[in-house]
């Protein structure tokens, strides 16, 4: 099972949280406060750090982005009453892993936190093969690509971290904007994950958001061959 830090101010439901994902089999440390949690992460960051995002000493996206900037493998879960389509966005771009709104049900965090530990174990050290247009697994497999998803999957790991925009990867596919319909890289993305699944069992690591565009969400490294 996982170890998690948990950032909430509330203490009632703080305890609450602990004590179901305690009784899931996790080890949990709690703290109420963003000087707080940095102190816990200081040495070693969690498996999983579940965050609040509004707290009493700042907004917990700023959190976000500084574990982001120490590198390392940790899965983050934010939950909070702000649920805007551009709070989700926010939170994805500051590199969020799932995001959840407020009243949260105990039973749907805590599979999200298997869900997230199970991509962490899973999905590390892919590696694209720019010659022979190849997507390597972390177990070795070997997936076969086409020179659009080869680029597409380029250009989402040059940007590690961020979003991508739809108009950038057209661009960088050296298609023309006008010329080119959108919907045809869901489509390129839906056909490269069944490609992946049909050949790993896993999923590929690549998140849509939804109205920004598409993001990375695994460590990735690129050759020539």
């Amino acid at each position: 099972m996982a170890s998690i830090v948990l950032l909430e101010d509330d203490v009632d439901l703080r305890d609450e949280i602990a004590h179901y994902l305690e009784f899931e089999g996790h080890q949990v440390q709690t703290c109420g406060a963003i000087s707080q949690c940095l102190k816990l992460c200081a040495h070693q960051l969690p498996d999983i750090l579940i965050v609040d995002r509004m707290l009493p000493d700042g907004d917990g996206l700023e959190l976000v982005s500084d574990v982001r900037k120490k590198g390392g493998r940790c899965g983050v879960v934010m939950f909070t009453a702000k649920g805007a389509s551009q709070d989700r966005i926010d939170g994805f771009l500051s590199g969020v892993d799932q995001y959840l709104t407020k009243p949260v049900r105990l039973q749907e965090l805590a599979a999200v936190v298997r869900a997230v530990g199970w991509r962490l174990q899973v999905d590390a050290n892919w590696h694209l093969v720019l010659q022979t247009w190849e997507l390597k697994s972390p177990a070795g497999d070997i997936i076969r690509l086409t020179s659009q998803e080869a680029g597409f999957l380029h250009t989402l790991i040059l940007n590690h971290g961020r979003v991508v925009s739809r108009r950038k990867v057209i661009e960088d596919m050296g298609k023309k904007l006008m010329d080119y319909d959108p919907r045809n890289l869901d489509a390129l993305l839906l056909r490269l994950r069944k490609k992946v699944v049909l050949v790993t069992q896993i999923p590929l690591p690549i998140k849509t958001v939804h109205g920004a565009g598409y993001t990375v969400t695994s460590d990735f490294a690129v050759s020539d061959h």
